[in-house]
């Protein structure tokens, strides 16, 4: 097929994984598309969810979705196989969607390899965390800003990344982030400045202000 200027119509990628579990084990698995959930360590110890894309990564024009329910007292790990790499894109627009909740009591550590933006890319992903009671979770994000093994230097994308953590239907935390080519230029404390890659550390949950003053600690501050 060929759009209306006469390029052909490049195929995209779609998928869509859902894992639930609760104290019993794995209550649910679907994956659609080349979205993949693996699941290492359902015995033994607390449980692990692993996400994939078997595509490799996301350009212009991709859509996918991602899903995990955490019951009621269960602590567990989610990640990503790989770094998630943003294409560059000829047209469109990728899209990835993630869900996540949290059960009364429950923990959930959410800990995804880096994402890593290439030149010319253009991505919106949204992530929101539901928790329930008194239910706790650990974000840590990492945004990689051009591949810098090969010298690149990001100078045009098109990153749009809402964060965000509610409980009991009350917004926690709401965190927006939007990287284009003004923000890259930008050399000022509000830009990006030469900074190569930026992280998101969150902790949601009873006594999380308890971990203020070590943090501090290790930063030096």
């Amino acid at each position: 097929m060929f759009d209306q200027i006469g390029r052909p119509e490049m195929q995209r990628a779609r998928g869509s994984a859902r894992v639930v579990i609760d104290r019993r084990g794995l209550r649910d698995l679907h994956q659609s598309g080349s979205a993949k959930a693996m699941l290492p360590r359902m015995h033994g110890g607390d449980p692990e969810v692993v996400f994939l894309n078997t595509a490799g990564g996301v350009t212009g024009g991709d859509r996918f979705g991602y899903s995990l329910s955490v019951g009621a007292g269960v602590r567990a790990t989610a990640t990503t196989q790989t770094a998630e790499r943003a294409y560059a894109a000829s047209h469109g627009t990728a899209r990835i969607d993630i869900a996540m909740a949290v059960g009364n009591g429950a923990r959930l550590d959410w800990l995804p390899q880096e994402t890593i933006l290439f030149q010319d890319c253009a991505l919106e992903r949204r992530t929101r965390i539901d928790l329930a009671g008194d239910a706790c979770v650990l974000m840590v994000e990492t945004v990689v800003l051009g591949r810098i093994a090969m010298g690149e230097v990001l100078s045009r994308a098109a990153f749009f990344d809402r964060r965000e953590i509610w409980r009991d239907g009350a917004p926690a935390l709401i965190e927006p982030l939007f990287v284009n080519d003004a923000t890259l230029r930008r050399t000022s404390a509000a830009g990006l400045g030469d900074a190569r890659a930026l992280s998101t550390l969150a902790l949601v949950g009873p006594g999380s202000e308890d971990a203020t003053e070590p943090l501090r600690a290790l930063a030096g501050n």
